[in-house]
């Protein structure tokens, strides 16, 4: 009966399972007032499908799925950060991904020689932050310390070398009732990250507990028309959909190429999750060239046959990889 019990009960986890891949090289990038060019082959973004924060997971559900492959069983509080509703989950992941979408525009136009303005704002607030209460959702932020913020990366830098406890001085601007920018300085205090991440896990580093969105003015108008994916890890993929429609020079050579990594607006690519979830999906639509960040690597146990996962640390080596021929070695996860 015990066993019975515990087989019918809900359990505190979720499902990881290969997502279907979007292609970008046709209309879900689509490009105004620049010249474009014809694709030749297809740029896949790779996903992951993950069971609701609230949803009943149950022990015999648990173990068919650990057992049957290829879903991944995770604990939940690995996945979703402690105390955010699903419908706060839902939110930010959304923000993530118009936000990819805006850095991969500002990194796709920087590596073509555009001018690029950029300006970096609170897209959400933590609970368990000390910022509750001072900064607001949609703050500019302006300098950390008293320095000028110029990319994403100083934020993080800005106290990459403090301790939980520690406090950092943030200027923001916001307008007021009027529509009047003002500025305004606040002392926060830094809390020990809760956020899941593949990269790091929650408690290890300090955090000032948000989220950062990025927004640019941007010479040309890029739109993207995709639904129902969330979070930031199509940024790369995003960034070189641009670049191959607005060149002429053929970077895809008539292959199903596809791959992950979040972009930064000067073209790094950061790690993500899920990168074997991600590779069986992509294996499912006959892709042969897999592009990954480079720090998830280590992640990767099994790649599927016919495929190649090559490790890249930013979009112009991203491109370049794309740009050799295709029997050409390169180091591979």
């Amino acid at each position: 009966f015990l066993t019975l019990a515990t087989l019918l009960a809900p359990i505190p986890y979720v499902f990881f399972m290969p997502g279907e891949p979007d292609d970008v090289s046709g209309k879900l990038i689509k490009i105004s007032n620049a010249p474009t060019y014809p694709v030749n082959g297809k740029l896949y973004i790779t996903s992951i499908l993950v069971t609701n924060p609230d949803a009943p997971v149950f022990g015999a559900e648990t173990i068919y799925n650990w057992m049957r492959g290829p879903n991944v069983v995770l604990p939940r509080n690995s996945v979703y950060p402690k105390n955010v509703s699903p419908s706060q989950v839902e939110s930010e992941s959304e923000g993530e991904m118009r936000s990819s979408q805006s850095t991969a525009t500002a990194a796709a136009l920087k590596y073509l020689g555009y001018h690029v303005d950029e300006i970096y704002f609170v897209s959400s607030i933590r609970s368990y932050s000390k910022a509750v209460q001072k900064l607001e959702k949609l703050d500019q932020i302006v300098a950390i310390n008293g320095k000028v913020i110029k990319n994403i990366e100083e934020i993080r830098s800005s106290y990459a070398n403090k301790k939980v406890g520690d406090s950092i001085s943030m200027t923001i601007e916001r307008e007021d009732e009027a529509g009047k920018p003002e500025q305004f300085t606040y002392t926060i205090e830094l809390v020990a990250s809760q956020e899941p991440s593949a990269m790091q896990t929650p408690g290890e580093k300090p955090a000032i507990g948000i989220l950062v969105g990025t927004a640019g003015k941007f010479p040309v108008d890029i739109n993207f028309n995709i639904d129902d994916v969330g979070g930031p890890s199509a940024g790369m993929i995003f960034a070189i959909g641009i670049v191959e429609k607005m060149t002429a020079e053929d970077l895809l050579k008539g292959r199903k190429i596809a791959g992950t990594g979040t972009i930064s607006p000067d073209g790094k690519v950061g790690g993500i999750g899920g990168i074997e979830e991600k590779l069986i999906g992509a294996s499912r639509k006959g892709v042969s060239l897999f592009l990954a960040p480079r720090e998830n690597c280590p992640d990767i146990t099994r790649v599927p046959k016919g495929m190649k996962v090559i490790p890249v640390t930013t979009l112009s080596e991203a491109i370049s990889v794309l740009r050799t021929p295709e029997n050409s070695k390169f180091p591979t996860c």
